[in-house]
């Protein structure tokens, strides 16, 4: 597999061929990208308009699901290119991690679904918006707060995949 470049460096190679420190670059990496796009998410929550914040998280998470997959090497492509004991591995883990996201070609069902398991914070943020001043800020702190925990969720999950991909953690620890 070659490697992928964003911004001219290199973000991530396929799962199986990178090596600890460069898994935790790339953990690290996601994990500031998610906080800045959070911010997106509680602008669009802060606005009293219904439903506009869930669609602009729908969109927010169309795109950045597919990209944090990507750095991790755990698109569908790379995870089928990967060597068969390798790859049996790779989704045995992603079950055992309950997600739904890696590896697949996401959908709006898929990141419904995924938003649907914050459906009290969802249904707060949408309450608390019509809320005069304080209410928006209510909104907009649980805005980026939900959307920073789903995708914090989706990179601990690729992290934790791609380590058992790469061998480069024991099995034991593998197997939590």
């Amino acid at each position: 597999m070659g490697a992928t470049y964003v911004r001219g460096r290199e973000c991530a190679v396929a799962a199986s061929n990178i090596r600890d420190p460069e898994l935790e670059a790339v953990r690290q990496e996601c994990q500031r990208l998610v906080r800045k796009i959070s911010w997106v998410s509680a602008g669009a929550a802060a606005l009293p308009v219904p439903l506009f914040d869930i669609a602009v998280d729908v969109g927010i998470l169309i795109k950045l699901v597919p990209e944090i997959n990507r750095r991790f090497g755990l698109e569908p492509e790379h995870i089928q290119a990967m060597e068969e004991e390798t790859r049996l591995r790779v989704w045995k883990r992603r079950a055992e991690r309950g997600s739904e996201l890696i590896g697949m070609v996401v959908t709006r069902t898929l990141i419904q679904r995924s938003l649907q398991t914050m459906g009290t914070r969802v249904v707060a943020r949408q309450v608390t918006k019509f809320i005069p001043l304080g209410g928006q800020i209510v909104s907009a702190t649980l805005g980026y707060w939900v959307m920073r925990k789903l995708a914090y969720r989706h990179v601990d999950d690729c992290f934790e995949v791609a380590s058992v991909a790469s061998e480069r953690y024991p099995r034991e620890q593998a197997a939590r």
